[in-house]
């Protein structure tokens, strides 16, 4: 039986280290798939720093407020109102007239005419009025930035020293 246990043994090992060798090399090939891909995803982003300052950038901004207005205006006007008229005049006057025999005696005398009216009158208007009132506010305003002006030259060249040594040690 001592025969048949070492020989045994030996096999068992043997398959035991093929297989211990298949799960290091399969390993070794998924630790080379990620480092492959690890180095290509800093290729990419160390060549969209490098575009990133000539960039412009958009961003919207939505303005929902409402703000309250309180105002008093104001209003100091002069207005010239002109009247271009006839004044038809057409009456009878009593006039005591003192006549030598007779004595004192009233005369009526008609007076008809017409009056020309030609006057520019001239209406001062003062007075404050009071607004109260809420302005509501709703929009969207784009706002552009342009990333060369933010100064952030010095954090994008950290940045890509940075992606270089990694991308170094990945290769």
């Amino acid at each position: 039986m001592r025969r048949v246990v070492g020989p045994l043994l030996t096999i068992l090992s043997l398959f035991i280290s093929l297989a211990a060798l298949a799960v290091g090399g399969l390993a070794y090939y998924q630790a080379s798939l990620l480092r492959r891909g690890i180095l290509e995803a800093v290729t990419q982003t160390r060549a969209a720093l490098a575009t990133l300052p000539g960039q412009m950038v958009e961003v919207p901004i939505r303005i929902q407020e409402t703000f309250p207005i309180s105002a008093q205006i104001p209003i100091r006007e002069e207005f010239e109102v002109p009247i271009h008229t006839t004044l038809p005049i057409s009456t009878e006057v009593e006039i005591p007239l003192n006549i030598p025999l007779l004595g004192e005696r009233q005369v009526s005398v008609p007076i008809r005419a017409d009056v020309p009216i030609h006057v520019e009158v001239v209406i001062p208007i003062s007075r404050t009025v009071s607004v109260e009132t809420s302005l509501a506010v709703n929009l969207q305003v784009p706002v552009r930035v342009d990333l060369e002006e933010l100064g952030i030259e010095g954090l994008l060249e950290g940045l890509d020293a940075r992606l270089a040594e990694v991308e170094r040690q990945l290769r």
